[in-house]
């Protein structure tokens, strides 16, 4: 029956994958023999030849490519022995750096979406505040300096009776007139506070005092087309970028509650 038994082909697998566990327990070494295998394909040298070409642009010679691979090879050992040392674990750096790759691979569905038409259309339409075209003006200025408003409001009645700008212009490196400007390009000049400004301002009279981070100035507008609702050909780009935002930003809360929902969670008492 012994003998039987010993010829059983099964018996011998089992007797062999039993001396196998044995050697490896004995010398130490219980590893996984595919954790320990490193094939650099034809697909892996392209890549490090294309790499060195758009750095350097050149191709690498022979031994500039055989040195890439003992690179390539020498990075994947240590990273592998890095994990098996656990080195990737409580690292704040690489924590944030494997957060970050995640979220690139989320966002990928948004990155190949193009959307049509009618899609972006529908979405000014729902924030139809954020796509209203600003107002154009052409106005005149005089700089009055750093001075109470009182005073200002003095000089505007009188350059309104008559009196030459020149008397009360106050040297300054800004435009003293500007043609066809909306409130971006009066912004990046005398700022935002001073743009906001000249929405109730009559034309073709010295108004003011109208303040700007330098100082207080006289406005005359000479001209003024009233800002009017966006049609999609003239926010095109700016549309597609919020919509592109938006979407990332669903397809992230999605995902992050599809992951939580693998996880029991717990939170400890706050103080």
């Amino acid at each position: 029956m012994l003998r039987k038994l010993i010829r059983e082909p099964l018996i011998h697998f089992l007797g062999g994958a039993l001396l196998v566990f044995i050697f490896f327990w004995a010398t130490g070494t219980g590893r996984d023999p595919e954790n320990y295998t490193i094939n650099i394909e034809e697909a892996d040298i392209a890549r490090l030849k294309a790499g060195w070409t758009q750095n350097f642009r050149r191709v690498p010679t022979q031994d500039e490519l055989d040195g890439l691979i003992d690179q390539e090879i020498a990075e994947e050992i240590y990273y592998r022995e890095a994990l098996r040392l656990g080195l990737d674990q409580d690292d704040p750096v690489i924590r944030r750096r494997l957060f970050t790759k995640m979220r690139f691979i989320d966002d990928e569905d948004t990155r190949n979406t193009v959307p049509t038409d009618p899609m972006l259309q529908e979405w000014m339409d729902k924030h139809p505040d954020r796509y209203t075209l600003s107002p154009i003006y052409a106005f005149e200025q005089i700089y009055l300096g750093q001075i109470d408003m009182a005073e200002a409001e003095r000089r505007i009645a009188q350059l309104n009776k008559g009196a030459e700008p020149t008397r009360f212009a106050q040297p300054i490196s800004l435009p003293a007139t500007l043609k066809r400007a909306n409130n971006a390009d009066i912004s990046r000049n005398f700022g935002d506070r001073f743009a906001e400004q000249l929405a109730d301002l009559k034309t073709n009279i010295w108004s003011g005092p109208i303040t700007s981070g330098f100082g207080v100035h006289a406005v005359k507008l000479t001209a003024k087309t009233p800002g009017r609702k966006a049609s999609l050909n003239n926010v095109r780009r700016q549309v597609v970028n919020d919509w592109r935002a938006d979407q990332k930003a669903r397809e992230r809360e999605e995902a992050l509650s599809r992951y939580k929902a693998q996880y029991e969670i717990t939170v400890a008492d706050q103080p």
